[in-house]
């Protein structure tokens, strides 16, 4: 039997229209972000899911609660989740190190919202 696998990013976030660095922290969902996440839900409205997850970030629920219009119950995974930026959380992505020979690919790479 086929099955097929979706994976889906949340919608804009306040952090995001700030260029505010966002991996564990949160933040809610814009107006873009919430008309992306219906988008979203327009592709999927006749796709039938068997099952949904999120990571407990209230920005990811938002987005799958939108994209299925509550229709189908979906469990929240505390390991599914960003990584920890530790003191830099919340401060400006213009902290987010540009050079990648001195730095390495660490930020770069894995630099959560950018």
């Amino acid at each position: 039997m086929k099955k097929t696998f979706y994976l889906m990013r949340h919608g804009q976030t306040l952090f995001n229209l700030r260029r505010k660095i966002q991996g564990a922290c949160d933040s809610p969902l814009t107006e873009l972000g919430i008309k992306q996440a219906q988008v979203a839900g327009e592709y999927f409205k006749d796709i039938h899911l068997d099952h949904a997850y999120s990571s407990t970030s209230e920005r990811c629920c938002d987005t799958l609660e939108i994209v299925t219009d509550n229709s189908i119950p979906y469990t929240r995974l505390k390991g599914l989740k960003e990584m920890n930026f530790g003191i830099f959380e919340g401060e400006s992505e213009d902290l987010n190190p540009k050079n990648k020979e001195v730095f390495g690919t660490f930020f770069l790479d894995y630099g959560g919202e950018s």
